[in-house]
């Protein structure tokens, strides 16, 4: 699902979130119809925005499936059968869905030291089935990868930076 057409939609969303007036429920920003230029296929979509500041969000929505972005705990979704690491709060994140599955990314913060929240989120990814196929340690910096079976559709990445007492990550999932 993420092709051209969907990326020029989203930056275009983008814009109109920036450009539409503020509101504290869901509102129809744009909606119309585009052509892919590689393909001449057409499709309908419907962008909407809901909330203002740092827990705004933008949807885009299509006969394909839907994408959402933006800050806040609503876009911060993490993959089937995950949870937050302990106290975290989720900053924001994105996820989309449409024929092939979901996938997104969530970004947090907490208290707390990388190896400990690493450690979480790969023993969840272990429980789910998947095996690690990559770990990466540089500096402040703690990372591992996990995928369904070899070479399979799907798995996760997790990302763990040490900032002080406090731990900036992001999972990303696909699949």
């Amino acid at each position: 699902m993420t092709n051209r057409p969907t990326l020029i939609l989203a930056a275009t969303a983008a814009a109109l979130l920036l450009a539409a007036c503020s509101s504290k429920s869901e509102q129809e920003v744009a909606s119309g119809t585009y052509t892919d230029p590689d393909t001449g296929k057409t499709a309908d979509y419907k962008v909407t925005k809901s909330a203002d500041g740092e827990d705004g969000a933008v949807s885009i929505k299509t006969a394909d499936g839907e994408v959402s972005f933006g800050g806040g705990v609503a876009n911060a979704k993490l993959p089937a059968g995950f949870t937050a690491y302990p106290g975290a709060k989720m900053t924001g994140g994105m996820s989309a869905s449409g024929k092939d599955g979901e996938s997104g990314m969530a970004s947090f913060e907490v208290k707390g030291q990388a190896a400990d929240v690493i450690a979480h989120f790969r023993k969840q990814a272990e429980a789910a089935g998947l095996k690690v196929s990559s770990e990466v340690k540089a500096g402040d910096m703690m990372m591992f990868s996990a995928e369904k079976g070899e070479g399979g559709k799907g798995g996760v990445q997790v990302t763990a930076t040490q900032a002080g007492a406090m731990v900036n990550g992001t999972v990303t999932y696909g699949g």
